[in-house]
């Protein structure tokens, strides 16, 4: 993640419990830096992750209960025209679709979810990708040429560009390493698109394409309430264009790792929605009952690969700030202290005879940060950043993720007993983290 590193909460002996394996038995390291997340609280279901594509690839998991997040792409894998299918794309197998034209309602309607639809539709796109495989990365014979790759998921027409273009939100790991990619609007009209950014940190691409599209409104992702209706429009399956509803479920969620790397960590603060998102969802819209975009699909919890009622949108204020940083700069800036630590238990507390149950416990500080610049130390126990309280660190990194490069912070920890403050800038998240 951006912000501060979690490290596992210690049993009393000092001695970390085992991090959930990869799927299945792949342990995790103890430590983290900043970049990557904590453990989240415990969701009901284990999972799959259908990794970036064009290529699948396992999720790392830190749920307590060994939940894994699948990111919702079709990841259609088609190794030599014939087998190798990824299980992402068993849909469009079984469920064979043509190009075809959206009509949307027009006119007033007491249906929430259609008059959403409605407003929406003609702004979400399908994106074909394609690239290759080499034969290291396939395990086919060292003599055999590299082999296509296929997949697809979906977008959002958000901005016109200046020369009568469009740009297309989507995940990063939709986008990122396809040789084509070609859009698909509600007309049905195909496009060549050129990638502009992409942002793994935060799992956000932006895409161009020449022709003008109808572009989405967007709303206020920070005026969410939990319960409130949302609709979710992509491409399950590659199934275009495709319309499900629900609620915000919960705000805030911050998830174990989603990327199966110890440095990056995209899905801090996302929406919880139980709107049914499905591989091949990722870069599409969820929506308000007006049609204005409030994030974007990007994972689920779930068991069979497919959707289970749990799902995962970063939301759009989050979305835009690293859109518009990829436009203007093809680059983005992510906020970060330079720390690595860990939650503070009653149990940690006890063992390392603490003054509090609760925080944020500093195991270690990145040189040349302006955490070192600040004087932090190992040991400190950070209980609150500005008038946030700090309780755990997940709270700390989701404090740190809101906050802006550059912005002044103050922290409040106790070392050696007492309750200090420490002034400290926002520093940026070296490119090597």
């Amino acid at each position: 993640m951006d912000n501060d590193t979690a490290l596992p909460t210690p049993e009393p002996t000092d001695t970390e419990p085992a991090p959930v394996a990869d799927t299945p038995t792949d342990a995790l390291p103890d430590t983290a830096d900043e970049s990557e997340a904590p453990a989240a609280a415990p969701e009901p279901e284990p999972a799959t992750y259908a990794a970036s594509a064009p290529q699948p690839a396992a999720l790392k998991p830190r749920s307590p209960m060994g939940a894994v997040i699948a990111v919702a792409i079709v990841v259609a894998l088609l190794f030599g025209g014939a087998a190798g299918l990824g299980g992402a794309f068993l849909g469009s197998k079984l469920f064979k679709t043509s190009q075809q034209s959206v009509t949307v309602v027009k006119g007033d309607t007491e249906e929430s979810v259609a008059a959403a639809a409605a407003a929406a539709l003609p702004s979400v796109v399908n994106i074909d990708i394609t690239g290759t495989v080499s034969d290291s990365e396939s395990q086919l014979p060292t003599t055999h040429p590299d082999v296509p790759v296929t997949g697809n998921g979906s977008g959002v027409a958000f901005r016109a560009t200046d020369d009568g273009g469009t740009y297309i939100l989507t995940n990063d790991h939709v986008a990122a390493g396809a040789d084509t990619l070609v859009v698909t609007d509600s007309t049905g009209e195909r496009h060549d698109a050129t990638l502009v950014g992409t942002d793994a940190e935060t799992d956000i691409a932006v895409l161009k394409v020449d022709a003008k599209l109808p572009v989405i409104a967007t709303g206020d992702s920070e005026q969410l309430v939990v319960g409130q209706l949302v609709v979710a429009i992509g491409s399950p399956f590659g199934l275009q264009h495709s319309v499900t509803s629900g609620v915000v479920s919960a705000i805030h969620r911050s998830l174990p790792d989603s990327t199966g790397s110890s440095t990056k960590y995209p899905l801090v603060d996302v929406i919880q929605t139980d709107a049914a998102i499905n591989p091949g969802n990722s870069g599409g819209a969820l929506v308000d009952r007006t049609g204005a975009l409030v994030g974007i699909p990007s994972a689920i919890y779930s068991s069979s690969g497919a959707n289970d009622g749990i799902g995962f949108a970063i939301p759009v204020k989050a979305v835009l700030r690293v859109a518009d940083a990829l436009i203007e700069t093809g680059s983005v800036e992510h906020p970060f202290l330079g720390i690595s630590g860990q939650s503070v238990t009653a149990a940690f507390a006890k063992t390392e005879k603490l003054p509090v149950n609760e925080g944020a416990y500093v195991v270690e500080i990145t040189k040349g940060t302006e955490a070192e610049k600040a004087g932090l130390r190992k040991g400190d126990v950070i209980v609150k950043l500005d008038s946030t309280t700090i309780r755990s660190m997940d709270d700390l990194i989701l404090a740190v993720r809101r906050k802006t490069v550059g912005d002044t912070v103050v922290l409040s920890l106790y070392r050696d007993g007492k309750l200090i403050e420490v002034d400290m800038k926002v520093g940026v998240k070296p490119a090597n983290l």
